[in-house]
């Protein structure tokens, strides 16, 4: 699947996160409530759909497999519910101490989007891809806001139906960008690309940040269900002169290096262009 795709399904499963959050939190007179109650909620609500449709694509469409979607998606619901409700309640401060307006708005939605971006570091333990996600999902606040703020001045003056059928359209624009920028900013940041020439994954593109894990198990960067391929196989690392293909000592089996054998607990440097074979698969390697 291309870098395109991918970042066309997060952004889906994010819209479809802001959608099921307007749904749910629509379901509770929230207005009854007091402010700083309400926004911790809202928050968590949003957090919950959005964080874990957003985690859950990767699993569902990427790498076809459904329980590793709801694994993903679970942990990206958790995270997104205290983030979403610490961001929504850090929002309200910044949007009263600015009077509101679109500034206020806007960087409130930078801030929710920031800490649900920050929240891929519960399913990816790696603080360098979670703070590009952060980074993603600060821009997607910010887009999704400076949208979702422009249509409520746009029809500011329609009747409270139409308001709430525009918070919906709102919250399934700015789950959308925040889905979409997430992966787009992993990709933009990442110092390299591992490329599926031939196999069962053949046209995945997979980006490298600090490190990406190979092998047969779903949990891996690079899920590679092929013959000849260990639960985890490999890992594209970083080295002293750049990156490295290390296979796991434990791995049953080797990998080639443009053509060189690599045994297990062994590892090679890796130059932009570099072919590799694991087991069934060819992957090719672009530095950057």
């Amino acid at each position: 699947m291309s870098k395109r795709l991918q970042i066309y399904y997060s952004a889906v499963f994010g819209a479809m996160g802001g959608l099921a959050g307007w749904w749910a939190i629509g379901s509770f007179a929230t207005q009854t409530w007091g402010i700083w109650s309400a926004a911790a909620f809202v928050g968590a609500g949003l957090g919950l759909f959005i964080g874990a449709l957003v985690a859950a694509a990767d699993g569902a469409m990427v790498k076809g497999k459904p329980l590793r979607a709801v694994r993903d998606g679970i942990l990206g619901g958790l995270a997104g519910v205290v983030a979403g409700a610490l961001g929504m309640l850090l929002a309200q401060s910044v949007f009263f101490a600015l009077l509101g307006g679109w500034a206020g708005r806007s960087l409130s939605w930078m801030l929710l989007g920031l800490l649900i971006g920050l929240g891929d570091l519960l399913v990816s333990r790696r603080p360098q891809r979670a703070t590009y996600a952060a980074l993603g999902g600060l821009t997607g606040g910010l887009v999704g806001g400076l949208l979702y703020e422009g249509l409520t001045q746009i029809f500011l003056a329609q009747a409270g139906v139409a308001q709430v059928a525009l918070s919906g359209v709102g919250l399934v624009i700015i789950g959308a960008c925040i889905g979409g920028l997430i992966p787009l900013a992993r990709q933009v940041f990442s110092c390299g690309e591992l490329r599926v020439i031939s196999g069962e994954q053949a046209g995945l593109v997979r980006e490298v940040t600090d490190s990406a894990t190979i092998g047969r198990y779903d949990g891996n960067d690079l899920y590679l269900p092929d013959a000849g391929v260990a639960w985890r196989h490999a890992v594209v690392r970083r080295a002293a002169a750049g990156f490295e293909l290390a296979v796991l000592p434990h791995a049953d089996g080797v990998a080639q290096v443009g053509g060189l054998a690599v045994d297990p607990g062994a590892a090679r440097l890796l130059q932009s262009g570099d072919r590799i074979r694991i087991g069934g698969a060819e992957l090719e390697f672009i530095g950057r």
